[in-house]
């Protein structure tokens, strides 16, 4: 320090002491870090370098030892590498990344602690990734985010092909389609008389196929949030034919309808009531169409009432019946009909608490 040596492991040498402070490799004299001392305490100015000397970063340091004010990274060409504002060890505001060349990479921004704006560029300068803020924050933001006016904005590959498509307006997004790397939909996002909409494809012989679409209750969330209350959820076929449809009301599904890949019914399930109060009632069929099983359950999932299966002709194959539920949600099973495919009785059983059957008077051998 000031042209003298200092042990700064020692605290009585550097007591009291201010300048700058350099530390040198003994074989090769080169510098290592360079560190400001104020009155006994390292603050202000703080460079470290490489092996051959060369300056890898620099920052300001306070007085409780955390980054304040300006931070850089640095290329072994003497080219910025990452530049940086820092407020007591925060990252704060415009944050920007160079290649060895000195072209832009990546610029953010950072505020209330958290990521606000970052946009990603190809080794072509083609934006790769973006991310908009709420409000303006650099001006790399106003035509990319549609500040100065809505704004259809390509994403590309390094390839240089198109990735994807996003409209915004004044850093809202509005609606977003999503390519593969062979230029097929994979993804899209829109706002449809208000409500969010989710569509997934996969690639089927060459072409796009929808397989999910997702609607949201309207709400203030972002178009690509996934949470939210869903209106309705819908899946698809490799052929693209509907198999699934879900239906909500108020974040509660109330209705299931599938389909085999036939195009056959495959179950109709709906809600009713809610609470304690609320039931089931499902019907499942075969692929030819036909009711195979009635079913009805509470919210525990707990059979009440009538259940039903059937023959493969249609016909009525057994009955069960089961009691109201207990101050648990359970039930259990209380009486038993079964028929034979021509409709005769088989069965008519009481079921005792036990489980063990009591045939009823008039019953048959099952």
């Amino acid at each position: 320090m000031n042209g003298k040596a200092i042990n700064i492991s020692n605290g009585a040498e550097t007591a009291g002491q201010s300048g700058l402070v350099r530390c040198r490799d003994e074989n090769t004299g080169h510098v290592q870090r360079e560190q400001q001392l104020q009155n006994g305490k390292f603050m202000g100015l703080e460079r470290m370098f490489d092996r051959e000397g060369r300056l890898q970063r620099e920052r300001n340091v306070n007085e409780r030892g955390n980054s304040h004010g300006r931070m850089a990274e640095f290329w072994p060409n003497g080219q910025v590498r990452r530049e940086e504002t820092a407020d007591n060890g925060r990252t704060q505001g415009a944050v920007r990344r160079f290649d060895a060349s000195g072209r832009v990479e990546r610029v953010s921004f950072h505020g209330e602690g958290q990521e606000l704006f970052y946009v990603e560029y190809t080794s072509k300068g083609q934006p790769a990734r973006l991310l908009c803020p709420r409000t303006s924050v650099l001006p790399e933001d106003r035509k990319l985010c549609g500040f100065d006016g809505a704004a259809d904005t390509p994403l590309f590959t390094e390839s240089g092909t198109r990735s994807a498509q996003l409209r915004y307006d004044q850093g809202r997004l509005l609606n977003a389609t999503e390519w593969t790397t062979d230029g097929i939909v994979s993804a899209q996002q829109l706002v449809v008389d208000g409500r969010r909409v989710h569509k997934s494809f996969t690639t089927e012989g060459g072409k796009s196929v929808l397989r999910e679409e997702r609607v949201f209750a309207p709400d203030d969330r972002t178009l690509r949030d996934t949470r939210g209350q869903l209106l309705s959820a819908k899946r698809y076929g490799a052929s693209g034919q509907l198999i699934e449809q879900r239906s909500f009301a108020e974040g509660r599904e109330v209705q299931v309808e599938r389909w085999y890949l036939n195009g056959a019914v495959r179950e109709r399930s709906a809600w009713s009531g809610t609470g304690k109060d609320a039931r089931l009632l499902r019907e499942m069929y075969r692929d030819d169409g036909k009711l195979a099983r009635r079913e009805q359950l509470n919210a525990d999932q707990w059979p009440v009432g009538t259940q039903q299966a059937f023959h493969d002709n249609g016909r009525l194959a057994l009955e069960e019946q089961y009691s109201d539920p207990d101050g648990r949600g359970r039930t259990r099973l209380t009486a038993r009909k079964q028929w034979d495919d021509t409709g005769k009785l088989t069965a008519d059983d009481a079921i005792l608490e036990d489980g063990s059957r009591q045939r009823k008077a008039g019953g048959v051998d099952s």
